[in-house]
Order: structure tokens, then sequence, then C-alpha cells
């Protein structure tokens, strides 16, 4: 019963993941709406969101990005997945919500030049594009880097605990061998302290 219960849920999560997808609407930028895409999940922490999609459009893209209005912004770049041409690119990750249902969420805005963002009405081609890039990056590319993180901060714990539990080892042997040597020493005096007192025994007793 416990097993099914566990599957159960297991299926439920991995529902709530891939149930998520990106959607076009307006978004603040630079106190403005203007149109782009988001997606919004509650699977994945914000930071680690943020260092994934860095990750994606710097390492592995080679885009060179820098920090504008609150955005990552990457001026005049190909990006293949967008279409053929450069484009500006702006993202964001930031949270919505409430303390019980909070999302990240991952803001994406694609524009030619001169802050001109597209919208389905001008390309639905190029919306569509950003809608499919953040709906795969969520699926995979997120997926598999918050994974990575969680197994290198395991490793971590695990090594921490290993170099612990090596130094309390060694400290039980230091601890054993003092033990035996002040057994050793104990035994060692005892005898010496009877030789003493059966000298001194003797000494009285020749009066």
């Amino acid at each position: 019963m416990k097993r099914g219960m566990f599957l159960f849920s297991a299926m439920m999560v991995a529902a709530t993941v891939f149930s998520q997808s990106a959607t076009e609407e307006m978004i603040k930028y630079n106190k403005t709406n203007v149109p782009g895409v988001s997606y919004a999940t509650p699977n994945y922490d914000v930071k680690v969101t943020a260092a994934a999609l860095k990750a994606r459009l710097e390492k592995d893209a080679k885009l060179k990005g820098a920090n504008m209005n609150g955005f990552r912004y990457y001026q005049a770049q190909p990006f293949a997945e967008l279409g053929p041409l450069n484009y500006d690119i702006y993202v964001k990750v930031a949270t919505i919500g409430k303390k019980k249902d909070l999302k990240t969420v991952i803001y994406l805005l694609v524009s030619k030049g001169n802050e001109n963002f597209e919208s389905s009405a001008q390309n639905p081609e190029l919306v569509n594009n950003m809608k499919n890039f953040l709906n795969d990056f969520a699926a995979t590319y997120l997926r598999q880097y918050d994974t990575d993180q969680k197994i290198q901060s395991q490793s971590k714990v695990i090594e921490k605990l290993e170099k612990e539990n090596k130094s309390l080892l060694s400290n039980r042997e230091k601890l054993k061998k003092q033990t035996e040597e002040n057994e050793k020493a104990i035994s060692t005096n005892q005898g010496e302290l009877q030789k003493a007192k059966n000298a001194l025994n003797s000494l009285k007793g020749s009066k």
C-alpha cells in the first residue's frame, strides 16, 4: 500500500512538472508593460533557476550578457532556438505568489532592436519559438541542472562526514593506544610500588 502511494505521489509530481507551459503575457520592463513570454513553476528554487538559465545561455550558447533594468540582457546576438537572426534577448527570474503557493517565474523578452519587443500579433513564429525554448529549458536543462546541484550538494555532505568519521576513528585509535600505554604504566608502577613496600617491610623486620 505504501509503495503504491509512493508511486502515485511520484507520478503526480512528474505530472505537475510537465503540465507547466510557457505563456505569452504583458511583462513589466523599465516601468512599462511590454509583450513577452513567461514560464511559472513551483518545483524549482529561484536561485537554481537563475543559475541554470545563465549557464544555458552563456556557457552553452556562448552569449555575452549584462545586467539591465533588472533583466539579464544579451544584445544583438544569434540564438538558433529563436530563429536565424540576431536578437536582443532579455531574461529575468523572480518569484510570485504567497508563501504557500510560491512559484518561480522565468520572463523572456525578445527584440530586434530599440526595445521594440515582439508579440504573437507581429511575429507568431518567434513567440512560438520563445515558448518552446522555455518549455524545453524547464523540462530538460533546468531539471538536469537542479539534479546535478543536489548531487553535488549531497556529495559534499558525504565528503564532510567521511572526513569527520576518519578523524573520529583516528582519535579513537589514539585514545586506545594512550589507554593501553596508561594501563601498562599503571601496571609497572604498581609492581615497583609493591617492591618498594616489600623492601620497606623487610627493613623494618630486620631491626
